[in-house]
Parts: C-alpha cells; sequence; structure tokens
C-alpha cells in the first residue's frame, strides 16, 4: 500500500472517529505523511513542538496548538497517529501499487521467488531461490539477492494502547535498493512506515541480517552476518557494522564508522570513530 487515501476523508470526520475534538479549518485528508516530510492535505503528528513550517493544509494530531490550520488535540499522538491508520485503512483505504513487476530482461530469477505488484528490477540484477519480494519495493541495476531474503515486508512497529495492549502500525513506506547492492540469504530488510527504508548504492549486507523500518544505509556500507539494525537507523557512507552487533533505534552512524564484534550500540556514533563492546564505547586513539 502507499500513504494516499483512495477517498477523501474530512479531518473533522477522523476526529470523531478517534473519539477527539477538532480545531481550525476543516480539511480534505488526501494522505498520511511524516512530519519530517509533510504535504498538503495530509494527515501528521507530533509528539513534541517543532518550529517547521507546514503546508497550509494539513491536520496535525498533537498535545499542543501546532502552527498549522486544523488540530486533533490528543495526550497520545502517536498512539492516535496509529489508530486513525487503522481507522483510515478500513473506512477509506490506502491506494495499492498498480501493475505487474516490471523486471529488465537482463535479470535472473530464482525458482519459488515471488514478486509483489509495481515491483521494478534493474538491469544484470540476480535474485535467488525462495526470495519474497513485497508490492512497490524498486530494486537497482547489478544487484544481487541471495536465496531466501525477504524485502519489503512490514517491519516490527507498535504502539501501546492506554491499557497496554500492543497496537500494531501499519507500514506503508516501502523498500528502495540502489545499484549494486547484495543482499544475503535470509536477511531482512523492512519497508518503511511512512517513508521507505533506503539502501543506497555499492551497500553490502551479509546473511541473517534484520534491517528494520525506515533505516538508511549510506553509500558503500557494509553489514555483516548475524547484525540487527533496529528501526529509524541511518548508517553513514563506508561504515561497517560487525557480526552479531545490534543498534538501538533511530541511532545515527557518521561516515566511515566501524562497528565492532557483537558490539551494542546505544548512542550516536561520530564519523571516523570505532566502538566496541556492550553498551559499545570507542577505540581509544582512533
Amino acid at each position: 500500500m502507499s500513504t494516499r487515501l483512495k477517498r477523501a476523508v474530512r479531518g473533522s470526520e477522523l476526529a470523531k472517529a478517534l473519539a477527539r475534538t477538532f480545531e481550525g479549518q476543516d480539511v480534505d485528508l488526501r494522505a498520511v505523511a511524516p512530519l519530517s516530510a509533510p504535504r498538503e492535505g495530509a494527515l501528521l503528528f507530533m509528539t513534541r513542538r517543532a518550529t517547521l513550517t507546514l503546508p497550509p493544509k494539513v491536520v496535525v494530531l498533537a498535545a499542543e496548538r501546532p502552527a498549522a490550520i486544523a488540530w486533533i488535540p490528543t495526550e497520545w499522538p502517536r498512539l492516535d497517529f496509529v489508530k486513525a491508520l487503522r481507522w483510515l485503512d478500513e473506512h477509506a483505504g490506502f491506494e495499492g501499487y498498480e501493475g505487474e513487476p516490471q523486471v529488465h530482461l537482463s535479470a535472473r530469477i530464482g525458482g519459488g521467488t515471488t514478486i509483489g505488484r509495481g515491483v521494478v528490477i534493474g538491469e544484470r540484477t540476480v535474485i535467488g531461490h525462495g526470495v519474497r519480494i513485497a508490492d512497490g519495493v524498486r530494486i537497482g541495476s547489478h544487484c544481487s539477492i541471495k536465496s531466501g531474503a525477504v524485502i519489503g515486508e512490514d517491519g516490527f512497529g507498535f504502539e501501546r494502547d492506554t491499557d497496554g495492549t500492543p497496537i500494531r502500525m501499519l507500514h506503508l513506506g516501502g523498500v528502495i535498493l540502489g545499484d549494486r547492492v547484495e543482499i544475503g540469504s535470509l536477511t531482512t530488510i523492512c519497508q518503511g512506515t511512512l517513508a521507505p527504508t533506503i539502501i543506497e548504492d555499492d551497500v553490502k549486507v551479509g546473511d541473517h541480517v534484520h534491517v528494520a523500518h525506515n533505516c538508511w544505509l549510506k553509500k558503500k556500507a557494509i553489514v555483516t552476518a548475524g547484525a540487527e539494525i533496529s528501526g529509524g537507523v541511518t548508517v553513514g557512507e563506508q561504515s561497517l557494522i560487525a557480526s552479531s552487533s545490534s543498534v538501538l533505534e533511530n541511532v545515527h552512524l557518521g561516515d566511515r564508522v566501524l562497528v565492532g564484534l557483537g558490539a551494542v550500540v546505544l548512542q550516536n556514533v561520530p564519523a571516523g570513530t570505532t566502538v566496541v563492546g556492550n553498551p559499545a564505547r570507542p577505540v581509544a586513539g582512533r
């Protein structure tokens, strides 16, 4: 599914469905979007006050009045956004990816591989046996995806309801793989929530790796076997994440960072730094 709705929904109608009040000028909602990439006619949520400029016609779920013409006040912006996604999916529906896969004639596809609607696969890319490529995934040229990999399924995104029940967040963002990307056997690349998970040119990912929703692996990064990269992590250019290491969600690794074997990274790492251990700490002298 994409982030665009099949039909417009009034902001006040959504507020009523969430048992919330509605303030400001009513707006036709035609999509959902992250706060980092707002667009006109979209539903957004804001967990803390932000100073960014919003498009004229958006609806914002927020605890404090935002700089927007339409506002749904809530103590739990992210929770209500997750509930809003589910309600919108049931009552309006999100647009799906259309059309058969566009697979370059020079690409090779292994037996038992399934390719979803709207997928694009570039020149001389090789897909192994039993690979699952979900709807809307874009794969560049000269890529290699080994057997058993899963590209573009939903990530593990939940928000707890007020009684503690986990509620799954819809994932609509897709996956984009650049050129000359390699993905190992039984590796999972999850699609983003509202924006895509991005694997840039010349990135190499080993076997049994988990790359969660909304990660961004920049050019020439390497991730070796058994590593786990949590949601929203950025891995800088030419960085290397060694086997069996883990990176906490939303951590930023700068360019040319080295994460040592089995390290557990809990905070941002500046460019050119080597970190080792649990919790990971910089190595002296580098």
